[in-house]
């Protein structure tokens, strides 16, 4: 599509739905909640993020692990702004560590029908970079991700020459 002007296409843009954008689920990170220190470990040394799900089979969404979850936990009490890690957390992680142990528990939401600009409102509220895309039933759908909207954003306004 040709835009006329850049107010159209940020329009477009903003009441574009989120099942347009969003990464479909086969393409999304994520792990069963039981999931060892080994596998989140291998998991976040590629990605800078998993979603957590109650197991394969369902899908629920229980939480997200992080970098932040893994800095938590790494960096020394001495050497950490409490403000951007929380408590620190280096007892935590050890053989028997499961995900569920330090994941951040109840992650914001949004579903496929939400428009770009609920999803902005939503990263503006909670200062996150990234919202899982879930049903009804809490079922792990995808995500859409700051770097999903600025492609597409690009996406845009390659169309506008």
């Amino acid at each position: 599509m040709i835009y006329l002007d850049l107010q159209t296409m940020m329009e477009e843009l903003y009441e574009a739905k989120v099942k347009e954008i969003m990464i479909a689920g086969e393409k999304t990170p994520f792990m069963e909640e039981n999931a060892g220190w080994e596998e989140f470990l291998a998991k976040l040394s590629v990605r800078a993020h998993a979603w957590v799900v109650n197991s394969t089979e369902e899908m629920k969404l229980v939480g997200i692990v992080t970098e932040h979850d893994i800095l938590r936990i790494i960096i020394p009490p001495a050497h950490r702004k409490i403000k951007m890690f929380g408590i620190h957390r280096a007892d935590m992680l050890h053989k028997e560590t499961v995900v569920q142990d330090i994941m951040t528990h109840n992650p914001v939401v949004c579903s496929p029908e939400e428009t770009v600009t609920d999803v902005l409102k939503k990263i503006a509220s909670f200062n996150i970079r990234r919202l899982a895309v879930v049903d009804e039933n809490k079922r792990l759908l995808g995500e859409i991700t700051i770097q999903l909207l600025v492609r597409n954003l690009r996406h845009r306004f390659r169309a506008t020459e």
